[in-house]
């Protein structure tokens, strides 16, 4: 944690010309958020102009977001309701007083938008950022379960994510789940909260019938010798198709009001939910098939997802949920009156505890009509086991939007059961789940989580040989560096678009260098290590240092590096990784005109703002869960060792 204090920042504010106690305002936090310092100042002198409510004043001040309008705004109605905005905009130009962190004010609109002083910013950031290190743009104490106490230690979160069946392919919504799943881990950590990831796997159910009873009939112990994970799709596919027509029929007979169990009891359905129940059942040889397939799948997906830089802590699974606990969860629900038995099995009329203005919630099954239990009998069973191992303040579910019935209606039978707590303290964030992927990698369902990420090393390396110069900066012969930066290209891609949008899926153009993708991401990371290796950073700067960075360009990155924990916060509080890729792009953007006219040496201001500039770009890929380009090679060398040389000085 920081050891930055109000009085430290004081001090150096006073240095700046700035009076001094700063402004107080509630809603501020100037230890974490730089630009929150502009916000005090700001609404300080603004609620001397209007004789205003300070709160109110400070509530009306906005990040415009695009730093060309500005770096604050204050909207004139909401700062004086009842005033016309064309006419209390000049009047505060007029009288706005000189203020040595800001630039007089211009209006626009029914907003008063203002702009830091190009002299006094880098002063107050260079500072700021060598002190946070890799916790700017971080706020730990949002983990804390008490502030004001830090020894009661930090709250606790449990993300489940991922999730790939065992029978079946890794498929477009499992890699969408994978990387924003990481994410909200990486961001939740990076604030001070301790959290445990887990991957439910669907390792329980039909499909292990359907997989199980296709091994009895297809299976080879030598081609699963052979390359065990192919030969098990196979197989799967091979008794799916024969399912399928079975499937069918099966609800044509229901749509037409039949009964379909005497069709069900026989061919295809009765082996596959035989070899289900038998695994229920414990029987020693179809539970000795589902614990080899479950476990090869682990150790697979393991390797696998480290290269995508993911880690579990818990391999989890609809397999793991203790009977004894699906029992205790039936009971309940049975002693509530919530539960009842019909041909289907054992369902919970959700209709009859519709709330005012709810869409109807629908029939719920927890047990079938053969005895085996269900999805949402086990998902209810695992959220009170993992309430109990783990004591969550929060668990998040990172599944695709498809499922938009299934978690409203766990969340409500969980407070039908009288555990309203613990319902409220679980979030399902959901996202979109079309996927160009398939299109893109070829004909299927899924794909091989590993092929996908070959075909990016493959894809990278080609890119990499059209691009020369970034090709020797990058490493391009060296396996681990197109791995990783193939890597990079993927998780950028995912990362750029919000969880709601159906986006692109273009390998081609997701490992090129245009502006905004993962690969010239690691470029311009790489570039200002390969600029920064000669120097040593110091914070003892003269007047005239500093003037070597008062031109618009650089002032203009000056302004996107202050805006980072702002950045931070906003994702923080929305789940959404969109804004911090678009920021990391529109930060290399202005770097790449900062340096557009490169010299050969650099004054100790620019290395200072090339150090601040690398130092807020690896933090954003940290918690985007992008491995910075430290560990590639410049000329031989490994980048990270000769940015650790760096050594920043008072």
């Amino acid at each position: 944690m920081t050891t930055l204090t109000i009085t430290d920042l004081e001090v150096l504010l006073a240095r700046l010309g700035l009076s001094v106690p700063m402004p107080s305002f509630e809603a501020t936090d100037v230890l974490n958020k730089p630009l929150d310092i502009g916000r005090c100042y700001f609404a300080d002198i603004l609620c001397s102009l209007v004789d205003g409510d300070p709160e109110k004043a400070y509530s009306s001040i906005l990040s415009p977001g695009d730093i060309f309008n500005g770096d604050l705004a204050v909207v004139l109605p909401k700062l004086k309701p009842g005033s016309r905005a064309d006419v209390l905009g000049p009047d505060l130009m007029t009288r706005f007083p000189e203020c040595s962190l800001f630039n007089l004010p211009f209006t626009d609109g029914v907003q008063l938008r203002i702009m830091l002083n190009s002299q006094a910013l880098p002063r107050l950031l260079f500072p700021y950022i060598q002190e946070r290190k890799e916790t700017y743009g971080l706020d730990v104490a949002l983990g804390l379960r008490d502030v004001t106490a830090p020894g009661l230690g930090r709250k606790k979160l449990v993300v489940d994510f991922s999730s790939p069946n065992i029978t079946s392919e890794f498929q477009g919504k499992h890699l969408r789940s994978t990387i924003i799943g990481s994410f909200i881990s990486n961001l939740y950590e990076s604030m001070g909260w301790d959290v445990s990831k887990i991957n439910y796997l669907g390792d329980w159910g039909m499909p292990i019938g359907l997989l199980g009873a296709g091994w009895e009939r297809y299976g080879s112990e030598e081609q699963f010798a052979a390359d065990p994970i192919t030969h098990l799709l196979e197989v799967f596919h091979k008794f799916n198709e024969e399912f399928i027509p079975a499937l069918l029929e099966s609800k044509r007979i229901r749509d037409a009001g039949g009964d379909p169990a005497e069709f069900e009891s026989q061919g295809v359905f009765a082996e596959r939910n035989a070899f289900f129940k038998r695994v229920e059942d414990g029987e020693e040889k179809a539970k000795g098939f589902w614990k080899r397939v479950r476990s090869l799948n682990i150790e697979n997906y393991t390797k696998l997802y480290a290269r995508l830089n993911v880690t579990f802590d818990e391999y989890s699974g609809e397999s793991q949920v203790s009977p004894a606990t699906m029992t205790e969860v039936e009971e309940i629900l049975k002693s509530k009156q919530l539960c009842e038995h019909n041909d289907e099995g054992w369902l919970i009329d959700l209709n009859k505890h519709r709330e005012p203005n709810e869409p109807k919630p629908g029939v719920a099954i927890i047990r079938n009509r053969t005895g085996t239990t269900t999805y949402l009998l086990r998902e209810l069973a695992a959220a009170l086991e993992r309430d109990r191992k783990y004591k969550f303040d929060k668990m998040i579910y990172v599944v695709g939007d498809q499922h938009n019935t299934h978690f409203p209606r766990v969340f409500k039978i969980l407070k039908l059961m009288g555990m309203e707590d613990l319902s409220n303290r679980l979030q399902w964030v959901p996202f979109n789940e079309c996927s160009q992927m398939s299109k893109q990698l070829g004909e299927g369902e899924g794909h091989m989580l590993g092929d996908i990420l070959d075909q990016y090393q493959t894809a990278m390396e080609e890119s990499l040989k059209m691009s020369p110069e970034k090709s020797a900066l990058l490493g391009d012969t060296d396996k681990e560096a197109l791995d990783a930066i193939g890597t990079t290209a993927l998780l950028a891609q995912e990362l750029s678009a919000k969880r709601a949008n159906n986006h692109a899926f273009d390998i081609s153009q997701m490992t090129s260098f245009v502006e905004g993708t993962g690969p010239d991401l690691q470029y311009w990371y790489a570039k200002l290590c390969s600029i920064l290796n000669p120097y040593h950073t110091t914070l003892d700067l003269t007047d005239e240092d500093y003037s070597s960075i008062e031109d618009e360009e650089q002032s203009n990155l000056l302004r996107y590096l202050i805006q980072y924990p702002d950045i931070t916060r906003t994702a923080y509080t929305s789940l959404e990784s969109a804004g911090v890729m678009t920021y990391l792009s529109s930060v290399t953007a202005q770097l790449s005109v900062c340096l557009g006219e490169e010299k050969i040496t650099h004054t100790p201001a620019q290395v200072m703002l090339y150090e601040a500039t690398r130092r807020v770009l690896e933090n954003g890929m940290k918690v985007l869960g992008i491995t910075p380009a430290t560990k590639l090679k410049v000329n031989g060398t490994h980048l990270a060792h000769e940015v650790e040389k760096l050594t920043l000085t008072e």
